[in-house]
């Protein structure tokens, strides 16, 4: 067959075929002809927002710090842009005067044949007058951080003093610049944290300053709730019948006891039991303390009772 012209076609053709198609997969590989056909589509997360405004006389509050980008556009540009991320998202507010704005983002530095969307497209500004104070932090702790039986002994933060800087509306609205210990778990003894520090208003709504430093160091020095109440002698049992009891005294007149707050408040005086089946001469002799359960401890732990005793 391969003798014949028809056979040597046929053979030709399908070779020519096979190197046509074998060619054009390896320029679509390599793109030795321009960009591939089709569009890629993608979105690049928290893509940071260049705000341009007079820094020295104005403030600017509303302007997201990062956005998301949706590109499209050639497939080998839109990679390349993932990787490199050389552009910029501007919102240029040089030529804006005092008040409050819709401005949009926008996109700057794409290569040809590439379109960018941020998200959000747009936001509202408002621009103010610069004012710059000093506030004292007020440390707090999240009521879900502290133990029951401990309660805070004192808390201060380091530095005691921030710099804020604002718009005048915004700066004037200042009630509270707190520094917030939050967190799961529990306070049992004194601690160091590094928190932020927030600024907000008389509704406690949050306000957009420029605190420096925006982090400080809240020291908190914890104690186990206590408390001291009269301690007193409880007699149980009997002395052998020969033998009588002259006197009793605990060497405390008070204790006292540690434990929840709430179980604090309910004991009012703790009874030392002095069992007298015990005691078979005059002496110091250890007691039993009638506590609740959920009390931790007590100081002193072992109270002993001076003990009398005499034959009839």
């Amino acid at each position: 067959m391969l003798e014949s012209k028809p056979g040597i076609l046929i053979v030709s053709l399908l070779l020519a075929l096979f190197m046509f198609a074998s060619a054009n997969k390896i320029f679509e590989d390599f793109n030795l002809f321009g960009e591939n056909s089709g569009k890629d589509n993608v979105t690049i997360e928290n893509v940071p927002v260049n705000v341009k405004y007079d820094e020295d006389n104005l403030f600017v509050s509303g302007a997201q710090e990062s956005v998301q980008v949706n590109l499209s556009g050639p497939p080998s540009k839109i990679k390349q842009l993932q990787t490199t991320q050389d552009f910029t998202v501007e919102l240029d507010l040089t030529n804006y005067e005092l008040g409050e704005y819709e401005v949009d983002y926008d996109v700057k530095g794409l290569p040809e044949n590439v379109t960018a969307t941020p998200l959000p497209k747009k936001t509202t500004v408002s621009i103010q007058n610069v004012v710059e104070q000093t506030f004292e932090v007020q440390a707090e702790v999240n009521e879900s951080r502290m133990s029951s039986k401990y309660t805070i002994d004192s808390i201060q933060t380091d530095p005691k003093v921030v710099t804020i800087r604002g718009g005048e509306d915004d700066m004037a609205r200042i009630q509270y610049v707190r520094a917030m210990i939050s967190g799961t778990e529990k306070i049992t003894e004194s601690i160091t944290e590094n928190t932020d520090v927030s600024v907000f208003d008389g509704q406690y709504n949050k306000l957009d300053v420029i605190i420096e430093p925006s982090k400080v160091d809240v020291s908190i020095n914890v104690e186990e709730n206590k408390k001291e109440v009269p301690l007193y002698l409880n007699t149980i049992g009997e002395l052998e019948s020969d033998y009588q009891l002259d006197g009793a005294k605990l060497k405390e007149d008070t204790i006292t006891i540690y434990g929840e707050q709430s179980v604090l408040d309910e004991i009012n005086e703790v009874y030392a039991d002095l069992d007298l089946k015990d005691v078979g001469e005059s002496g110091s002799f250890n007691t039993q303390l009638n506590l609740p359960n959920n009390i931790s401890k007590t100081e002193p732990t072992n109270v002993k009772a001076e003990v009398k005793i005499s034959k009839k």
